[in-house]
């Protein structure tokens, strides 16, 4: 169970990289969150759970997805690339199918993230922005296939 200065420090950081939106437990850092660790809620978290999560926040925080930076983007994304939403859904999916289904090499989730994009859409992604080049109907055939590499990963676990 986390303390309140732990959840504290969670929602700050998510906030920073604006991820939080108010009143909604289905924004970006609760998926993060549920992608990360399978539960929906901030407060259930163990603490090394929590470690897990900030540490991946302070990962997205040092390679400059800060709320500012993110704005920028926004206006600099061209119309009918993928959008944040569906950003973050493929990042929580990649989670899920790693707390799944581990990499056996040792992948962070960046890299199977970047290797799923080449594979699934053809696309050499850019290291520090994944998505920069993928369409919004890329965007959707790249979360449709993670979520059946995710059903795929459930059946070999359960077989």
């Amino acid at each position: 169970m986390n303390d309140k200065s732990q959840i504290k420090r969670l929602y700050s950081m998510a906030g920073a990289l604006g991820l939080v939106e108010s009143g909604n437990k289905d924004d970006p850092f609760h998926q993060l969150v549920y992608g990360i660790t399978n539960k929906s809620s901030v407060k259930e978290l163990t603490a090394k759970e929590s470690k897990d999560v900030e540490s991946e926040l302070r990962n997205r925080m040092n390679a400059g997805d800060s709320k500012i930076q993110k704005k920028k983007k926004t206006k600099a994304t061209q119309p009918g690339m993928m959008n944040a939403g569906q950003i973050s859904k493929a990042w929580a999916i990649m989670y899920e199918l790693n707390n799944i289904s581990p990499a056996a090499n040792d992948a962070s989730v960046s890299d199977r993230m970047y290797g799923a994009i080449k594979k699934i859409l053809a696309i050499t992604p850019n290291m520090k922005e994944p998505f920069r080049w993928v369409s919004f109907e890329d965007g959707n055939k790249l979360i449709e296939t993670l979520k059946k590499y995710v059903a795929n990963a459930k059946k070999k676990g359960a077989s």
